[in-house]
């Protein structure tokens, strides 16, 4: 016969066997954890050896490949026609049988004639038609379209012919102004990664009024980083603007440089951009710009293709697109147009 346990040994025996229970749940309590975080675990894909591109407007399929860029949005229908110019006999053919007045006539040797002053003249329409928009002349390095618009001049390769038909087209619309820039390109060899508003660049107002001015607030980064304190503010906007007993007036001419801070201040203090003194009861032309970027992303041959009428408004337009920076991956000069509306 076994002997009898103490009461101390019973005690000990019981939570020794708790002891063993429990630890036995826990690993259960893991295991089953474990199976079932690899049963609902989400595939990870990894984009660490992957390009990830970002196409802001998709590319717009027209005849544009490598040389500058020409928007035709007016003479699309015509372009279309345009590529098949040496068999224009034999469509105008078909089409001027189509019509079956002169079967009935049964002048069928009458009816060859006409067909060819038919199809001269409105092929001689569809071509003049995208001549009317804007063309580019000389721009510098790299960024001229001949006359014929089958090659572009490119730097250390002379004259090469257009390329496969692509370009991106990236648009902007900016406090009440709309901004349009074209690259010669696919989407994944051009494209724009920096943009600074052009609007920060033009001309200020000449007069502000009081109620303006006292409005100027201090410049806070959020959350709440004090940047500028509405009286440094207003010291820095007096340098270039003076009371003379009901408004302040500018006194003083205004760098290219320093107007978008001069900008910001009347911006935050109420002004109304949409509405500026440099274009309000004017009609200003759009202004074009025509450039180049080369393999290593630098702009070159920059050159104001249609001026907006005023002198100083084209300068402010053309510093605030030099602030802009592009990427190119294609390996050539990539040419490319921006026009800012007003």
């Amino acid at each position: 016969m076994s002997e009898a346990l103490t009461y101390a040994e019973r005690e000990q025996r019981k939570r020794t066997i708790l002891s063993y229970i429990i630890a036995i749940v826990m690993y259960a309590i893991l295991f089953g954890a474990g199976l079932l975080f690899n049963i609902l675990k989400p595939e990870s894909i990894d984009f660490s050896n992957k390009s990830l591109i970002v196409n802001i407007q998709g590319p717009v399929t027209n005849d544009i490949g490598r040389g500058s860029p020409i928007e035709k949005e007016e003479g699309l229908v015509a372009e279309k026609p345009a590529p098949p110019p040496a068999s224009v006999p034999e469509p105008k053919a078909q089409t001027s049988i189509k019509p079956k007045t002169a079967e009935p006539v049964a002048t069928s040797p009458a009816a060859k004639p006409e067909p060819t002053p038919t199809p001269i003249t409105p092929e001689t329409t569809a071509i003049q038609e995208p001549e009317k928009p804007w063309i580019p002349g000389e721009r510098g390095p790299g960024s001229r379209i001949s006359s014929s618009e089958s090659s572009v001049l490119s730097p250390g390769e002379g004259q090469v012919p257009w390329g496969t038909g692509e370009a991106v087209r990236i648009t902007k619309a900016e406090k009440g102004n709309t901004v349009e820039t074209t690259l010669g390109g696919s989407s994944e060899s051009v494209g724009q990664s920096l943009y600074v508003p052009i609007y920060l660049s033009m001309p200020l107002p000449e007069v502000v009024p009081a109620a303006l001015f006292n409005a100027i607030p201090p410049e806070i980064v959020p959350p709440n980083t004090l940047i500028a304190s509405a009286e440094s503010r207003k010291r820095a906007f007096l340098n270039y603007y003076s009371w003379n007993g009901k408004e302040y007036r500018l006194t003083n001419p205004v760098p290219l440089e320093v107007r978008d801070k001069l900008w910001e201040m009347l911006e935050d203090a109420g002004y109304n951009v949409e509405k500026a003194d440099y274009k309000a009861g004017r009609s200003l032309n759009p202004i074009v710009i025509g450039f180049s970027i080369t393999k290593d992303r630098q702009l070159r041959g920059l050159e104001i293709l249609q001026s907006s009428g005023d002198p100083e408004i084209d300068a402010a337009v053309l510093y605030g697109f030099k602030r802009a920076s592009f990427w190119n991956k294609s390996g050539d000069t990539i040419q490319g147009r921006f026009v800012y509306r007003f």
